[in-house]
């Protein structure tokens, strides 16, 4: 902000306020009451600010302590400051329909689960051929210690004793039912699967090696499972080694090798589902214990028999299942090349693509009897393999022919999800609340961290040694949350730098060596002070108010406040430093210290002004607010609050000690009559005290100035009437500033515009520059914002970024059911999923959609056990659901529905269907394994807008919302679904707001059009350097282009200041660069200064959206302000306002008036007295 600092005044004083503004000399714009109105507006303002400067050049102190008080005050919300580092909470926009659907996957689901990653590429080149064995060793050796070896001793809140928890307690995985969990008494421990199954198994093995003479391993007596596997991603599920880590001990020891047989090598669990295929032998062993153990708990036989014979199936049906399970089958990578491999893959593919969609007939019992190369996971469902590969080239038939990285990947639940917070407070044996349970994530994923970051740094011996033309990657779901809470640290260094490099400045630009009673260096450096202040108690403010801090309100807000806040202050000590220095003003003085006629003049002139940039850079930043993106809105609302109270703190502090500097140099060191005789013989106006930073070299006093002030003439000082100064008298436009910038612009440059020429050049510049910055910013500005723009170079974010973004283009995302009639709807749920299945360049070939889906494990349920197709008949489905939902295969999904009371409402664990009947599915998601899509803005949007149409279109359909696409890239991409949308509201809104804030403070419509159009020249200058600095848009430079509009208006002055000078319009654009070329000037030094040391921050998002932005904003709106608007104005400038005119009128009466008084004063004493002939 800033405002125009030479002596030209702008205000009317008291003594000569115009009463009436009819009749006069008025502008032909204005007529009639119109012009009466807007007479009257301006003079009670001007007398409003002159008043005020009054008050405070007499009584400082009573603001000065007032605002102290107040902005202090404010300071101490500061204790209540609060950050946010949820990337969620900071990215995704409000107001867009992804905030509704976000709101109830929330409610429902807890969110999007924590994603942990683990890429491996070749450390010379990331896109060259791996060696695909050795790739998956350094794969399995990287991740296997996270679930094997790695521990985390937690104190719950309130107990002392420590819990140790692994892997497995914090990643989505199937809960174990207690059906198949250890125990010796199943009429206690309700295991009844796990110890039938313990039976049937040692019943078909002693019965198949009953002549061997070899016994096989048996399963101990009391065998169950504890934990599943977590859900996870490599390449290595289509190989043996899959298993090799993460796969709980019961489960291995369902493949433990038995005894050579003559048909061949078998496990103890192939020969136990093939004996129970093949005989009933162990069925009716086992239904004969069971008899044995209800008869001695006393359950009656009619009792006993149905629960034995469900006991029963439900072993021989798990017994499937177990089959089904785990890793044997598969071929072995070890020995296999590169090429071998990738065959071995592309026949996965291709297979799962040929095979039947049915999920009544998985491909799995095929792939394991026939031995077929299959991607699977451990439970027998076909995998997103290809979203563990990256770099891949194809083909023209498809086949993949280059794999250059591999990734591991898993996501651990959300600290929210129901069913995880049933588990880990169970586990615990405590309640702990969601910030508990996230913080326990976090000191997890810091485990993580710990174990992964030497083996990317090669600090691993054996890591560097064995695998060292390898390179590991890796991403931890805390790392976005860790850059964001890095971000918001700015070190105290930049902020001391930022502040020396301003203060530097203002002591430069106010020192005066040899006139130290007119160096004002300490009010300056004390204004910054109050700048300071003002910045503290904005964020102690909009922290009372509950706003939150982002990485921009530490990282950014303090430097670009205090560049912002630092040029006002400038502005006005410009201004008091000219009338303190004017002599024929100084001349009108009754010889007081106290400043009232330069304070008045000061705050007449510059109060306008002022509010009028503070106006305008509130409308920018608060209207800039609109941006739907919390991170972008919150720093808006910061910036704008900050500059809110640093114009109170302005005007309560800061004109006060102006006012006591004023003093300091009206003081009276000298008599009276010794003051008017070095005015009026050497032009020295008063003879003050020294600026106190110059005590140490010129002393406390000095003996006065030097110089008479530039353009004022000894004999106009005497011959002014102090009862008739009009503060509005052109004689005073004469006046030009004293310093040496000043005088090059009146000299040098001002000139300039008189040459048509020159002003030609100056608008063909402009419009070509103008043409290929609209070209460059709608044309190729990219839409984004990658975690690669945003990370620390060099971090493990920065370089997995790096590396993934583009080489990875896979992600998941859900579709999402609602509260519907689950019986009645399959069928158009399962349109739903076939048509998104037709979408092949987002859906792949494995895992289908219904497959991977609750439906297709539900479906195949329904098939095994009851031989019903799908959909199944509605009055058949609950009773089914019920059965299926503790069920192997139902167990694998029930993370992914959500169930509630069917009276109440209230949520129930769908975990426990079978003990309440009232029990209903209210919500589920279904997971498609988007891919295609990379970091890239466009194929994100692509995706969104086609999936999006096909589940909107069945939604219109089927008359019903159904369900909705959600995840990942629709949480973070839908904002750039209406980037131009934003643009246009916001620039548009700023124009608006800044059209509205100069029409009434100029006074002029032509000169609000015409500064209007030339900030949206700039803005669309600036938006074509973005392209150029390599930015994109998004939330963060769509704000800037908004901010710049209120930033640039500081030109304004230049336009105020043409309107209150008379004389031709090439005269009035000279004089208006005279009076306003050295403040703003200082202003874009300030701010530049001020925002310097965000250079050597270390986000190179920051430097690059608010560094190079601002730098080029500033730089693009000082010439548009100072070069294209003057040759503008010359041209089709308006006239000079009503009321200037109209003093001016006004000095040309007191002249004529005065003349005429001199020659009446001139024949009186020239006639002869007393009859006295007058003496020649």
């Amino acid at each position: 902000m800033g405002v125009s600092s030479a002596p030209h005044v702008l205000s009317i004083s008291r003594s000569s306020a115009c009463t009436s503004c009819s009749g006069g000399i008025g502008d032909p714009t204005l007529h009639g009451s119109f012009q009466r109105a807007v007479g009257k507006y301006h003079l009670w303002m001007n007398n409003a600010f002159s008043s005020y400067g009054s008050y405070v050049a007499r009584k400082p102190l009573i603001p000065l302590v007032f605002g102290l008080v107040l902005l202090g005050g404010f300071c101490f919300g500061l204790f209540r400051y609060s950050k946010e580092t949820d990337l969620e909470k900071l990215w995704v926009e409000h107001g867009s329909r992804v905030v509704e659907e976000k709101a109830f996957y929330d409610a429902r689901f807890g969110g999007i689960p924590r994603q942990e990653i683990v890429a491996i590429v070749s450390k010379d080149n990331p896109d060259a051929q791996l060696d695909l064995a050795h790739a998956m060793d350094a794969l399995t050796y990287s991740i296997g210690p996270l679930f094997d070896n790695l521990t985390l001793d937690y104190v719950p809140p309130g107990s002392t004793k420590s819990v140790q928890l692994v892997q497995s307690d914090l990643c989505v995985r199937p809960l174990v039912p207690p059906t198949l969990r250890p125990g010796n008494n199943p009429l206690v421990d309700n295991n009844w699967l796990s110890w039938g199954f313990q039976r049937m198994s040692t019943c078909a093995l002693n019965t198949t090696f009953a002549a061997s003479t070899i016994k096989p391993s048996f399963l101990p007596v009391g065998w169950g499972i504890s934990k599943f596997p977590c859900t996870k991603l490599t390449p290595m599920d289509c190989f043996r080694e899959g298993g090799s880590f993460d796969y709980p001990e019961a489960l291995r020891q369902l493949e433990t090798p038995m005894p050579p047989l003559p048909t061949g090598n078998f496990t103890l669990v192939d020969i136990t589902a093939s004996f129970i295929a093949q005989t009933n032998i162990c069925s009716v062993a086992l239904t004969s214990e069971l008899e044995g153990l209800f008869t001695l708990a006393q359950v009656p036989a009619e009792q006993a028999a149905p629960q034995i014979a469900q006991i029963v199936a439900g072993v021989e049906s798990q017994t499937e299942s177990f089959f089904s399970w785990g890793y044997r089958w598969r071929r072995s990578y070890k020995g296999m090349s590169s090429e071998e491999i990738i065959d071995h893959i592309n026949t996965a593919v291709k297979l799962a693509d040929e095979w039947d969609t049915a999920p009544s007939n998985p491909q799995v019992a095929t792939c394991i009897t026939e031995g077929l190369p299959c991607c699977l996971t451990w439970f027998g469902l076909h995998t997103p393999i290809l979203a563990s590969l990256g770099s891949i080239d194809y083909n023209e038939g498809g086949n993949v022919t280059k794999i250059g990285g591999i990734r591991w990947g898993q996501n651990n639940y959300h600290e929210a999800q129901p069913l995880w917070v049933d588990y880990i407070e169970e586990v615990l044996g405590v309640n702990i609340t969601r910030k508990q349970r996230k913080n326990l994530h976090r000191k997890w994923e810091g485990r993580m961290v710990d174990h992964l970051e030497p083996l990317r740094n090669r600090e691993s011996n054996l890591f560097a040694t064995t695998y060292n033309d390898l390179q590991l990657e890796f991403l931890t779901w805390r790392s976005s949350q860790d850059i964001i809470s890095d971000s918001a640290k700015t070190p105290i260094w930049q902020i001391v730098l930022s502040v020396i490099l301003t203060s530097l400045y203002a002591y430069l630009a106010f020192i005066n060596i040899k006139r130290p009673v007119h160096s004002h260096t300490w009010v300056v450096l004390t204004g910054l002070s109050v700048v300071t202040l003002s910045i503290l108690s904005g964020f102690g403010f909009t922290a009372m108010i509950g706003i939150k801090f982002s990485p921009l309100a530490g990282g950014v807000v303090p430097f670009l406040a205090l560049g912002l806040g630092i040029d006002d202050v400038f502005v006005l000590v410009n201004i008091m430093r000219n009338y303190l220095e004017d002599p024929r003003l100084q001349a009108m003085g009754s010889g007081s210290i106290i400043p009232e006629r330069e304070m008045r003049l000061t705050l007449a002139l510059a109060g306008p002004s002022v509010i009028l940039t503070t106006f305008s850079v509130l409308a920018a930043f608060f209207i800039s607010s609109l941006n739907p993106m919390p991170i972008s809105q919150w720093f808006c609302w910061q910036m704008g609050i900050t500059a809110s109270l640093h114009t109170i703190g302005l005007i309560l502090i800061f004109m006060p000690i102006m006012a006591i500097d004023a003093r300091r140099v009206k003081h009276q060191g000298l008599n009276q009559s010794e003051q008017k005789r070095l005015l009026h013989d050497k032009g020295w106006p008063i003879a003050g005290i020294n600026d106190p930073n110059l005590w140490l070299v010129h002393g406390y006093r000095s003996k006065g100035a030097s110089e008479t002030a530039a353009g004022v003439k000894d004999e106009t000082v005497a011959g002014d009437d102090a009862a008739n100064f009009d503060v509005n008298d052109p004689s005073l436009q004469e006046n030009t500033g004293s310093t040496a910038i000043s005088r090059w612009v009146a000299s040098r440059y001002a000139p300039l515009f008189e040459n048509n020429m020159f002003k030609i050049c100056v608008v063909i510049v402009s419009a070509a520059f103008l043409a290929v910055m609209i070209y460059l910013g709608f044309h190729k500005v990219e839409h984004g914002l990658k975690l690669s723009d945003v990370t620390l170079a060099g971090s493990y974010q920065n370089t997995f970024a790096k590396l993934t973004e583009e080489r990875f283009p896979n992600y998941d995302v859900a579709i999402v059911t609602r509260e519907i009639d689950y019986p009645n709807r399959q069928a158009e749920i399962l349109e739903i999923f076939s048509e998104l299945q037709k979408k092949k360049r987002w859906a792949p070939v494995q895992p289908r959609i219904l497959e991977s889906s609750w439906m297709g494990g539900f479906y195949l349920f329904s098939n095994s056990t009851a031989n019903v197709s799908y959909p199944v008949p509605a009055q058949a489905f609950n009773q089914l659901l019920e059965g299926w939902s503790t069920s192997s295969l139902g167990i694998l999904s029930l993370q992914d529905m959500y169930c509630e009371h069917n009276e109440t409402g209230l949520p129930l664990s769908c975990f426990n269907v079978e003990q309440n009947p009232n029990l209903r599915v209210a919500a589920t998601k279904s997971v498609m394994f988007a891919q295609n899509l990379g970091a890239n803005t466009k194929p994100n949007l692509d995706m969104i807008r086609d999936t999006r149409s096909v589940v909107d279109g069945l939604n219109d359909k089927f008359g019903e919302n159904i369900a909705y696409m959600y995840g990942y890239p629709f949480l973070f991409f839908e904002q750039y679904l209406h980037s131009y949308h934003d643009l246009y509201l916001v620039v548009g809104l700023a124009l608006v707001g800044v059209f509205v804030a100069i029409t009434v403070f100029q006074f002029s419509l032509t000169v609000s059009i015409l500064i209007c159009v030339i900030l949206l020249v700039t803005d669309l200058e600036v938006y074509g350097f973005v392209y150029i600095i390599g930015a994109k848009l998004n939330a963060l430079s769509l704000v800037n282009l908004g901010i710049v509009i209120g930033m640039s208006a500081e030109f304004t002055y230049l336009a105020r200041s043409f309107l209150v000078v008379e004389g031709t319009k090439t005269e009035r654009v000279r004089k208006a660069l005279e009076w306003t070329f050295e403040p703003l000037l200082h202003g874009f030094g300030t701010q530049f200064v001020a925002t310097f040391p965000l250079l050597f921050v270390k986000y190179h998002a920051f430097r690059l959206y608010y560094f190079a932005m601002f730098t080029v904003m500033g730089i693009i709106g000082f010439f548009n302000g100072f070069v294209l608007l003057p040759a503008l104005l010359t041209w089709i400038g308006p006239g000079t306002l009503h009321h200037i005119k109209e003093a001016s009128a006004k000095a040309k009466q007191r002249a004529v008036q005065a003349q005429t008084n001199g020659s009446k004063v001139e024949q009186a004493d020239s006639a002869p007295s007393n009859g006295t002939a007058p003496h020649t």
